[in-house]
């Protein structure tokens, strides 16, 4: 008995709603994180992470609930009619509230905004749960009113705090990181916007992270969304000067803060019923992987594969080469040239060209491949199930028609087709999957149209989709549908671009396409997927450092003066010495997990660093100095444990590390727990 009063207690502490003696407020808290909400409007009016104490959302005047876009137009444009509608919650009748334990939930109906004459017939439910380290917002929208509902804001925080205004502040995703204190940066510029203004897209993004260097919180789906989301923070009422954020709470008599809005772009047509994709909200303490951790630990189980390869040769580490051929006696070539400078796997373009609107691959492909496996070369082909060539023959009567579109009707481009047309899916599995040479080769690399010329979304509903269907979901499936025929047998592999984590679930590894100050995220969200490099003439010797430190496979993209290694025969001599330091200490740098910057104290100018922890639970230090022209000193310490031995491309024998050593200019080491 005393153990399920003890039971209860606890439950009631973590999770916990409850309202004010005035009946004000409701609160959603546990040790983690308290939520206010005005039971007048349903707007958020605080919110604080209870273990770093930031008030993440102060002034209670600032609340907001939620905002609906709702264009006044009808078929013939009028004086009357206006696009810019928006209908803010706080500012419609009180809403119905029903709670229960650990959740609240907002319903409001009959909405209007002050253009409108009378309410419109549109309901909106928002639900907020309270989670361990933050909160989950969902609902739902009924739409019977006689326009389009095109986005819903829900959350809506009015003001997302500066916690110490003596360091920065950012927002950052998987491949991007902006400034939002004390330099704004805006992405709006100043076309169609009311304040400066900085916007992310999911799924593309994965997720958002807003933190300065001990504190944080992250937003994000835990599931791939139905529906395209667009994070916008606003900076009220606009900068004190170029790019540059107030620090007074007032300017010019107006509230200084910087507002956050996560839109759901639903295109709500009349009778329909849309359910929101569920967003988290939690908050961490510590650097950023911290919150990393959060997001890679909660997804984890809706990022696990679906199939399931037992092609082992991906994760082993192999130099990759990157060639494109006209005739199949060109790749003959490159195999030949490849297998004496130590390259394992040819990635190829130019294997097909377009006849009559379908792809054909050129004569002998097949051949030429089986000539390569013979020779040990290992052959992954390029792909791009989408893209099409507008000058081929058949392409107007054929494909014209499944370009995606504009909510006007316009193509955003001529040479993609829409992946969420099921017309579309079935042609291109016919296509592709008749050739030959996709079906011998080792494996496959699909580019995905990775959204050129912002193809977020198709409004062509002659396709078989509905009005603004987002593009990843047709991309998903079609990703899936492919890589469950081509890799059927376990022993291909199928291969993206690193376009969205969810595809890791359907990929079997990927080739980086970012900037190399975002490999340290790549490799933390997924610490064993295999990931690949380009190495350019430009950047070579930086390039094959970037791979160490963050356990990438190169890929050899040589095209300067000459498409021959030999001819660049320092590449060539640095990459065969790092690929014998990565087979020599396999167990060290990787067949071992991606810590960050954890467990080992490293220190040194120009310098960048990566921890790793092999099966043993002893750690390595990978460290390289960036800098084209100056010798740095690194510093290496790791209390508790004993010896330390460092090793080098150039100099393959251990020796014993003393805490300190010289590194020239675009070198590596690594410092070895034993």
């Amino acid at each position: 008995m005393k153990k399920k009063i003890v039971l209860i207690c606890t439950l009631f502490l973590c999770v916990s709603v409850f309202a004010n003696k005035e009946g004000k407020w409701l609160v959603l808290e546990n040790e983690y994180i308290e939520a206010v909400f005005d039971t007048k409007n349903g707007a958020l009016v605080r919110m604080t992470d209870k273990n770093s104490g930031w008030e993440i959302m102060r002034r209670e005047i600032l609340g907001q609930s939620f905002e609906l876009l709702l264009p006044l137009e009808g078929v013939q444009m009028s004086d009357a009619d206006c696009r810019y509608n928006v209908i803010k919650g706080v500012e419609q009748a009180k809403p119905l509230i029903e709670q229960s334990n650990g959740k609240i939930t907002f319903v409001w109906s009959g909405v209007k905004s002050e253009l409108m004459d009378k309410p419109a017939d549109i309901i909106f439910k928002g639900e907020v749960r309270l989670l361990d380290k933050g909160l989950e917002f969902s609902g739902s929208l009924i739409n019977n009113s006689e326009y389009t509902v095109e986005y819903v804001s829900w959350p809506c925080i009015g003001e997302v705090t500066v916690p110490d205004k003596t360091q920065p502040l950012y927002q950052s995703t998987r491949n991007d990181i902006k400034g939002l204190f004390p330099r704004f940066s805006n992405r709006g510029a100043y076309w169609g916007i009311d304040y400066p203004t900085s916007t992310y897209i999911f799924p593309e993004k994965s997720f958002l992270q807003v933190n300065n260097s001990k504190e944080g919180f992250m937003i994000y789906n835990r599931t791939l969304s139905k529906h395209t989301i667009i994070t916008s923070f606003e900076l009220i009422p606009g900068f004190d000067k170029r790019n540059t954020n107030p620090y007074e709470d007032e300017m010019d008599g107006q509230l200084v803060r910087i507002q956050f809005k996560a839109n759901h772009v639903l295109y709500s047509k009349v009778g329909d019923v849309a359910v929101l994709d569920s967003l988290k909200l939690v908050t961490y303490s510590g650097a950023w992987t911290e919150g990393l951790k959060l997001y890679r630990d909660d997804c984890m189980a809706y990022t696990e594969k679906m199939l399931s390869s037992s092609a082992h040769w991906l994760a082993e580490p192999l130099t990759w080469r990157k060639v494109g051929i006209k005739r199949a006696a060109d790749l003959l070539r490159y195999a030949n040239e490849s297998v004496k400078f130590g390259v394992k796997v040819l990635l190829v373009k130019g294997w097909y060209k377009w006849e009559n609107a379908r792809p054909v691959e050129i004569p002998n492909m097949d051949e030429a491949i089986l000539e390569c496996q013979k020779l040990g070369m290992r052959v992954i082909l390029e792909t791009n199930w989408l893209n099409v060539d507008r000058y081929a023959a058949g392409y107007k009567d054929r494909q014209r028609k499944y370009m995606m579109s504009d909510p006007f009707g316009m193509p955003y481009n001529y040479g993609y087709m829409c992946p969420n047309a099921p017309e579309v899916r079935r042609c291109l599995q016919d296509m592709w999957l008749s050739l030959p040479a996709l079906r011998i080769a080792d494996g496959y690399m699909n580019n995905d149209h990775n959204h050129s010329g912002k193809t977020y979304m198709c409004f062509d509903q002659n396709h078989g989709h509905r009005f603004g269907e987002p593009t990843i979901n047709g991309m998903m499936e079609l990703d899936r549908i492919m890589a469950e025929a081509l890799t059927q047998n376990g022993t291909k592999v199928a291969m993206g671009q690193g376009f969205i984590d969810f595809q890791n679930s359907i990929y079997d590894g990927y080739l980086i396409g970012v900037s190399d100050n975002f490999y340290d995220r790549h490799r933390y969200l997924d610490p064993k997927e295999p990931i690949l490099t380009r190495v350019e003439v430009k950047n070579a010797r930086r390039g094959m450092n970037k791979a160490l430190l963050y356990r990438m496979n190169i890929v050899y993209d040589l095209y300067f003066h000459s498409d021959c290694l030999a001819d660049y025969p320092n590449i060539m001599e640095y990459g065969n010495q790092m690929g014998k330091l990565r087979n020599r200490y396999l167990n060290y740098i990787w067949n071992a997990t991606f810590d960050g910057h954890n467990g080992m104290k490293v220190d040194g100018k120009n310098i960048e660093y990566s921890i790793y922890v092999n099966k043993a639970g002893k750690r390595t230090a990978v460290v390289c100095n960036m800098s084209n022209e100056s010798v740095t000193q690194v510093f290496v310490s790791c209390e508790g444990v004993g010896e330390l031995r460092y090793a080098t491309p150039e100099t393959l024998e251990d020796h014993s590390f003393e805490g300190i050593i010289e590194l020239a200019p675009l070198s590596a080491i690594i410092i070895m727990e034993q």
